[in-house]
């Protein structure tokens, strides 16, 4: 995300972007001038490779929707080689400023033949936080591929309020028809 420009520290992701459309996460430069006043000092550290992030949030419409990381078009995709799907292989994440006890982000991934979605969260203890760097395989202890949908959400409190979040050094693979991958991570 760090070759991409944001407009006073914010910005959309362009759609599609590496064959991936990014909903209800936005391009967030914690450095910007445009955000001195917005954000704690705290928070500068979101973008682990400087200089950009991603920002997320739940949307509510009809009830919260969590940020999602979803395949834009099998079609282009297939016509440049590649199957439909990725592995999710790791990213760094943080709530947001100082969170309140309790708050937990959320990892769900979709295959793209159905069945069980694959899960995963984090609590973080009430206070400011380094990103924490999510290496899939070994902290869910499962291999996260064939994914045509992943979906991240912080939440807090009994009732699961909404809390943001920033995600970055979001590490993906993609593979070619035709390509040996099972069980690769």
């Amino acid at each position: 995300f760090d070759s991409l420009s944001t407009t006073h520290g914010l910005a959309p992701l362009p759609s599609p972007y590496h064959h991936l459309l990014f909903q209800s996460l936005s391009l967030f430069a914690p450095h910007s001038p445009s955000l001195r006043h917005l954000i704690s000092p705290h928070d500068l550290n979101c973008a682990t490779s400087a200089p950009n992030a991603l920002i997320g949030s739940r949307v509510y419409d009809e009830g919260f929707a969590p940020s999602s990381i979803v395949i834009a078009n099998a079609t282009s995709m297939s016509a440049a080689g590649l199957l439909p799907y990725f592995s999710l292989l790791s990213f760094a994440v943080k709530p947001l400023d100082a969170p309140d006890v309790g708050t937990t982000v959320f990892v769900k991934g979709y295959t793209v033949g159905g069945g069980e979605p694959l899960q995963w969260e984090v609590e973080f203890p009430a206070g400011y936080h380094l990103p924490f760097r999510v290496e899939m395989a070994r902290h869910s202890r499962k291999v996260w591929e064939r994914l045509g949908r992943v979906e991240m959400w912080a939440a807090y409190g009994e009732s699961g309020l909404d809390w943001e979040f920033c995600v970055d050094d979001l590490e993906v693979r993609f593979f070619e028809v035709g390509e040996r991958h099972e069980g690769i991570v």
